[in-house]
C-alpha cells in the first residue's frame, strides 16, 4: 500500500464457470378418437337445426371437425444459443471497485499517533485483505480494484471518471454522505450496484433499486426487537417509553402500531431532572415480567435514559424487569452498569464480535502475524463483508447481492439479509413498486451480563 499511489490493490481472481441451460420443450395437445364413430353404420345422435331436436343418423354421415397440429418452421425469436447467461465467468468476471475512506499518504499505517478514524478503516481494509487470501482457493470469478477515495480533494469528479469505476458492476463506498449520494445516482444511471457499508442508513430521495445500505435504520431495529420480544415475552406486559414530544411519539408508534398488539404506549410527561413525579410501580401490579423498550439513540438523551433506569432499578427487587435499548447504548458512558445488570438489559445491534465463533482465535492470530497489530471489530467486519460480497456475486452476478441470503447469514461480527425498503405511502402496493433502496435487516441481539455485553442472537 504505497501512500503515493491512488491504487491500493489490484487483484484478479478468475474461474471458468460452466453454465448449461435447460432445453425448452413444447407440449403438444393430445388427440383422441370418439369410439362411437369407429364403427361404420352405427346410429348416433345428432342435433337437427331444422327441428331443434336430437335425431339418430348413421355414423358415416357425421363430419367431424378436427384441429390439426402444424409445426411452425419459423425459427423462435429467442433460442437457447441467444440466451446470455448472467453467471460470471473467467472471461467476464464481476468487476468490483472499493472506494476506501482513508488517505494512504498519511502513513505510517496502524500507528498509534494516527487519526483513529483512519485506523478504523485500515483495520477494515486489513480484514478485506485476509478474506481475499482465503477466497483465492475458491477461484471465484471476480476482479477487485481498490482506490484511496480520501487522497483526492473533491474525489467524486476525479475518481468517477476512471474507467475501472465507470465499468464496475459493483461500487463499494465511499464514506461521506454527499459522495455516497453521488455514486448512488451514478449507479442508478449505469445500472451498477452501489454499496454503502459504513454510513448509518439514510433515506434516499427517489427510487433506486441499485443502492444497498448495510447499516440498518431505526425501523429495522424496531422490527428486530418486536420479533424477539414477541418470541420471548408474549405473555408479559410490554411498554414502549417516550417523552411528550412529536419525534418521540413517532418513535413509540414504530412499536405500538406494528401488527403486534403486545406493545403499549408509555408517555412520560414528567420534566423534572430526576423524574420525581414518575411512579413506575403502578405499571407492575402482577408477578409477571414487565418489559420496557426505550428507543433512544442520541447522547443528549443519555441522562433521561439513566434516570428512567434508576426508577426501574429501585423497584426491581420486588418485580422482574427487562429493558430493551438501541445499539448506541454501547457507546454511552454515563449509564450505571449496576442498573444495566439488574434490569437484564438487551440491545439490538448491527455488528458485534462473536467471540464464540470457531474461527475467532485463528483470525486474530493471522491478522496479527500479517499486520503486527491486534484486530479491532472493523477488521472482523471487513472480512465478513468481503466473504459475503465475493460469494454472493460469484453465483449470479451483482443480483446475487439481493438474492439467496442463505449463502452467508452470519460471520465473525455481522450478518447479511438485504431487503427492499419502499416509500411508506406506496407500501401497500409494493409488489408493483420499485424500492427506494435495499437495507441489511440482519440485526443481532446483545444481553448485558457480568458487567459486559454478550451476543445471544
Amino acid at each position: 500500500m504505497n501512500g503515493n499511489n491512488h491504487y491500493l490493490l489490484v487483484l484478479a481472481i478468475a474461474l471458468i464457470c460452466s453454465c448449461t441451460s435447460q432445453k425448452r420443450t413444447i407440449d403438444k395437445p393430445v388427440t383422441t378418437k370418439d369410439p362411437k364413430l369407429e364403427q361404420a353404420g352405427e346410429m348416433v345422435e345428432k342435433y337437427d337445426p331444422a327441428t331443434g331436436k336430437i335425431i339418430l343418423v348413421p355414423s358415416d354421415e357425421i363430419v367431424v371437425d378436427t384441429v390439426r397440429w402444424v409445426e411452425d418452421s419459423t425459427p423462435p425469436i429467442v433460442t437457447d444459443e441467444d440466451v446470455k447467461s448472467i453467471m460470471p465467468t473467467a472471461d467476464h468476471p464481476v468487476e468490483i471497485a472499493l472506494l476506501m475512506p482513508f488517505d494512504a499518504s498519511r502513513a505510517p499505517l496502524f500507528s498509534e499517533q494516527q487519526d483513529p478514524k483512519l485506523n478504523r478503516y485500515l483495520h477494515y481494509y486489513g480484514g478485506i485483505v485476509l478474506a481475499l487470501d482465503d477466497l483465492k482457493a475458491l477461484n471465484l470469478p471476480i476482479n477487485i480494484q481498490a482506490f484511496d477515495a480520501e487522497a483526492v480533494t473533491n474525489s467524486f469528479p476525479t475518481l468517477s471518471k476512471k474507467r475501472a469505476i465507470q465499468q464496475a458492476d459493483v461500487i463499494v463506498g465511499p464514506y461521506e454522505k454527499r459522495d455516497i449520494e453521488s455514486y448512488a445516482a451514478l449507479g442508478l444511471a449505469n445500472e451498477t450496484m452501489v454499496i454503502s457499508p459504513w454510513r448509518p442508513a439514510f433515506r434516499t430521495e427517489g427510487e433506486n433499486p441499485f443502492f444497498l445500505q448495510l447499516y440498518a435504520g431505526l425501523e429495522a431495529h424496531a422490527e428486530a426487537l418486536i420479533t424477539y420480544i414477541q418470541e420471548q415475552y408474549s405473555d408479559d406486559d410490554v411498554y414502549v417509553v417516550g417523552r411528550d414530544a412529536e419525534s418521540e411519539r413517532n418513535r413509540v408508534k414504530l412499536f405500538t402500531e406494528s401488527d403486534s398488539q403486545l406493545f403499549k404506549e408509555l408517555i412520560v410527561t414528567d420534566t423534572t431532572p430526576d423524574l420525581m413525579e414518575t411512579d413506575v410501580r403502578i405499571l407492575m401490579d402482577t408477578l409477571e415480567t414487565t418489559v420496557f423498550v426505550l428507543p433512544y439513540y442520541s447522547r443528549s438523551d443519555e441522562a433521561f435514559v439513566n434516570e428512567f433506569l434508576r426508577k426501574l432499578h429501585e423497584v426491581n427487587n420486588v418485580r422482574d424487569i427487562v429493558v430493551f435499548g438501541l445499539p448506541q447504548w454501547v457507546g454511552f458512558t454515563n449509564l450505571n452498569p449496576n442498573y444495566l445488570e439488574s434490569l437484564d438489559l438487551h440491545l439490538s445491534i448491527s455488528s458485534f464480535i462473536d467471540v464464540d465463533h470457531p474461527g475467532y482465535d485463528d483470525f486474530r492470530k493471522r491478522f496479527f502475524n500479517k499486520f503486527h497489530v491486534v484486530p479491532d471489530i472493523n477488521a472482523f467486519m471487513g472480512y465478513d463483508f468481503m466473504v459475503w460480497l465475493a460469494k454472493s456475486v460469484s453465483k449470479e452476478g451483482p443480483e446475487g447481492l439481493i438474492h439467496h441470503q442463505d449463502l452467508f447469514n452470519d460471520g465473525f461480527a455481522s450478518g447479511f439479509n438485504l431487503q427492499p425498503v419502499y416509500n411508506e405511502h406506496t407500501i401497500e402496493l409494493k409488489e408493483m413498486k420499485v424500492p427506494l433502496y435495499y437495507e441489511n435487516r440482519r440485526i443481532r441481539i446483545l444481553r448485558y451480563q457480568e458487567q459486559d455485553f454478550k451476543l445471544i442472537r
